[in-house]
């Protein structure tokens, strides 16, 4: 019994953004210094419809929302929950613009199964998936792999999640689940990649793969029972701030304590909308590649309707159906 959480946020919403701007404007933020990450691609029909199509076996669906639904979705589908913000955010997290807030908390959601996969609404089904791509005997499927951090825009975020990491986890720690760790399952260069920082008396990063991140519902319980103090400090930030935690301290910790079943990713995939990388995406959707594809957003589109709609077109081809989550 598996269930799948999405996040989304209608970035053109007009009581949305005059929040957000009022939130951004009291922390003394710029006000446009985020809206590429909230425009519509106008994809998120099709994230149902490859739900319903190449994984039927899902339980149910939790979508997660400021408020706002698009005009399109049956929200009386028997598999899908609607949940706002205040149905499972503590009120002293409220409101929030914080997607690290919205998923340290997810284990509040009222009848969420044991077993979930998170998504995020850039994340995609485009090809056949089973259970067993997600978990195995009754643990989440993933790659562990020594990866150090390199510099980015959640790079500070990382670090925050590896210094609670390394506090209570020894890099000895691996050993106990060595034979997970070097698992045949990743491929050559995973497994040289992590020998090669074996000699770290400490664990210098982990590899983050962006793409939908299997969990147990009992792994946030525990990490807050750990981490309370720190997760409530950090969700208490209404926009991302430098001492966030995210949701893959939990997932690291699991790493740590062999709580995964060895798996690669080789069915999957990142690919960037931009000018140079859409003509590639598009392909890659239309003929539904890959089982996981995230479809990550760029400040480098120079027309972006004319993009949106070239990612319209693709996904057309390789889901033309409506699903029955959308109103006929």
């Amino acid at each position: 019994m598996v269930d799948f959480v999405v996040l989304w946020v209608d970035g053109d919403d007009p009581a949305w953004r005059e929040e957000f701007l009022k939130a951004r404007q009291k922390a003394g933020r710029d006000a446009d210094g985020a809206v590429i990450r909230y425009r519509d691609w106008a994809t998120l029909r099709y994230w149902f419809r490859g739900v319903e199509r190449f994984a039927p076996w899902v339980r149910k669906i939790h979508f997660i929302t400021w408020g706002h639904l698009p005009d399109w979705l049956d929200t009386s589908h028997p598999k899908l929950h609607i949940v706002r913000h205040e149905e499972y955010l503590p009120e002293a997290y409220r409101p929030t613009f914080n997607s690290n807030t919205l998923e340290l908390n997810l284990h509040r959601i009222e009848g969420l199964a044991e077993q979930f996969v998170l998504f995020n609404d850039d994340t995609f089904l485009t090809s056949a998936c089973a259970e067993s791509d997600f978990f195995r005997r009754g643990l989440p499927c993933d790659m562990a792999r020594l990866s150090p951090v390199q510099a980015s825009s959640v790079g500070h975020t990382i670090y925050n999640n590896l210094r609670l990491i390394n506090a209570l986890h020894p890099r000895k720690s691996l050993n106990r689940h060595l034979l997970k760790w070097l698992s045949p399952r990743y491929g050559v260069g995973p497994l040289l990649k992590t020998l090669s920082l074996m000699p770290w008396s400490f664990f210098p990063g982990f590899y983050d793969h962006h793409l939908p991140q299997p969990y147990l519902k009992s792994q946030f319980h525990s990490a807050w029972e750990r981490w309370g103090e720190e997760l409530d400090r950090s969700c208490h930030n209404t926009l991302r701030e430098l001492t966030d935690l995210s949701h893959w301290l939990i997932r690291y910790d699991g790493l740590c304590r062999g709580e995964f079943s060895p798996r690669n990713f080789r069915d999957s995939r990142l690919m960037n909308l931009d000018d140079q990388g859409l003509a590639s995406a598009c392909c890659a959707v239309s003929e539904g590649r890959y089982r996981l594809l995230c479809l990550n957003d760029s400040e480098c589109v120079g027309d972006f309707e004319r993009s949106k709609a070239q990612l319209q077109t693709a996904f057309e081809a390789l889901l033309p159906e409506r699903s029955s989550y959308e109103i006929k």
